[in-house]
């Protein structure tokens, strides 16, 4: 493996480490399958390490992904031609007819009942083949109208320049996220030093939301540690129905987009990204490389499903998953609310967008950096004034930044006394020009009012001062 370092972890960040909503359309997603499904995913990880590294940005051919597997893990694994031909038990299979530059496909079949479980890169959560129906989560969840909105937070802490953390936030019992975001509790600094997330997504399985981030920090001294909080909104009555993935690889210097589309019959009402895995841009650590990597620059609804949009800096690329959610429910479509600012070169900005309409509450957010790659998305969160925001930094130029907001037809209930408080928005142009208009009126007004009082002094020591006698 080429340049294969000891912080490695950092610049993959972790791939496949949040656990997947269920119901996908490939069958019922089954994450969280203790040995068999770990393999899967350890397996991948290595193989995402060594596509990030190699020359030509592939997958390696089906016979080295079998000979690299054995090497790392240290396990039997097999080349097999189709997922028909599953050989062995508890075995690593690698999908020759499905594997490869762009893809990789495992599988192995395990359990009592010796199913066959798969991972496709194409799409990201392991599944479970030929698995059919609604989600085990939507079966279970009272399906009904969208009620009881209530909110959760959490917070974590990162102080190593490029270290990432995963963490999550529980929905309270009996309720299921609908969307979820992070905030940078300790400001971002003067040259974009903060915590920047690799991956915003819903946690299906364990009712709640995750977040895997990474410390971005351009100096070369100590990065002091910073907090973030994490945030989840849920209700009941509410879950997906299906959660289409959809993965694209975001090659170096360039750019790539991934849509995931709802299935017919539902619609989306959120959605989130995996996977991406930059280092802090432009800087040299780790024996004198620029490793970079690939950055989120949109996360938002689009059409009937979810888009995400990214660019890729330094030595590397990576891979980039849009996620989207979607149910079967008389209230959808939601309703979209959006505010659009700047972010200039070098500065942080954040975009508020308003209130929801009469009837409706904020469940989900989103944003877009309008087709530009020039700025990093530091996070996206909700308020306590009942809006959405998202924050950007100006890395590499300036940028317009959009957030976005969804509403579903629901009576808000959300207490949100735990949220941040709006942050003012920046004044526009008029509103400086007026602003100095006014100090300069007061200016004035001062000088003058300062002039007219010495004035009124002078006469008045003229008028007290002794008539000398002759």
């Amino acid at each position: 493996m080429k340049k294969l370092l000891p912080p490695l972890g950092a610049l993959v960040g972790l791939l496949l480490s949040a656990s997947p909503a269920l119901g996908t359309p490939q069958g019922v997603v089954q994450g969280g399958y203790d040995e068999a499904t770990g393999q899967l995913e350890a397996g991948f990880k290595i193989l995402a390490t060594e596509r990030v590294f190699s020359e030509d940005e592939c997958y390696p051919a089906p016979e080295e992904v079998a000979a690299v597997l054995r090497r790392e893990m240290n396990i039997e694994v097999v080349v097999t031609q189709s997922l028909d031909s599953v050989q062995g038990f508890d075995l690593v299979n690698v999908i020759a007819d499905e594997t490869g530059c762009d893809r990789l496909v495992l599988a192995t079949r395990a359990g009592a009942k010796a199913r066959i479980f798969v991972l496709d890169s194409d799409y990201g959560p392991v599944y479970l083949a030929g698995g059919k129906g609604q989600s085990e989560e939507s079966q279970s969840a009272g399906v009904g109208p969208l009620r009881d909105l209530t909110a959760a937070t959490g917070d974590f802490r990162i102080a190593d320049a490029d270290a990432t953390r995963r963490s999550e936030v529980l929905c309270p019992d009996g309720t299921h996220p609908l969307g979820g975001g992070m905030f940078n509790a300790t400001p971002l600094g003067d040259d974009g030093e903060g915590i920047y997330p690799h991956s915003y997504e819903r946690l299906g399985a364990q009712g709640g939301f995750h977040v895997t981030a990474t410390m971005i920090d351009p100096s070369q001294g100590s990065t002091a540690s910073r907090r973030v909080e994490l945030q989840v909104l849920c209700g009941t009555g509410f879950v997906p129905t299906a959660s289409p993935h959809e993965t694209t690889y975001v090659h170096r210097h360039e750019t790539g987009t991934a849509t995931a589309h709802c299935p017919p019959g539902t619609q989306v009402f959120s959605g989130g990204f995996q996977r991406t895995n930059f280092t802090t841009p432009g800087v040299k650590r780790w024996g004198g490389h620029i490793y970079g990597g690939d950055y989120i620059t949109e996360s938002r609804a689009e059409g009937n499903g979810w888009r995400v949009r990214g660019g890729a800096t330094g030595e590397n690329g990576g891979e980039l998953t849009a996620i989207a959610y979607c149910a079967e429910d008389r209230s959808l479509p939601v309703e979209e609310i959006s505010t659009t600012g700047s972010v200039d070169e070098g500065k942080a900005a954040t975009a508020t967008t308003p209130r929801c309409p009469e009837g409706r509450a904020l469940t989900a957010g989103g944003f877009s950096f309008g087709g530009s790659h020039d700025a990093l998305f530091a996070d996206g969160y909700f308020t306590r004034a009942g809006t959405w925001a998202a924050t950007g930094y100006g890395w590499f130029g300036s940028a317009e930044l959009t957030a976005y907001g969804y509403c579903a037809e629901a009576r808000d209930t959300v207490d949100r006394a735990d949220f941040p408080r709006e942050q003012p928005p920046p004044p526009d142009d008029d509103d400086q020009s007026r602003a100095a208009l006014f100090i300069g009126i007061g200016v004035a007004a001062l000088a003058l009012l300062a002039f007219l009082r010495r004035r009124q002094v002078v006469r008045r020591r003229r008028v007290r001062r002794p008539v000398r006698r002759s």
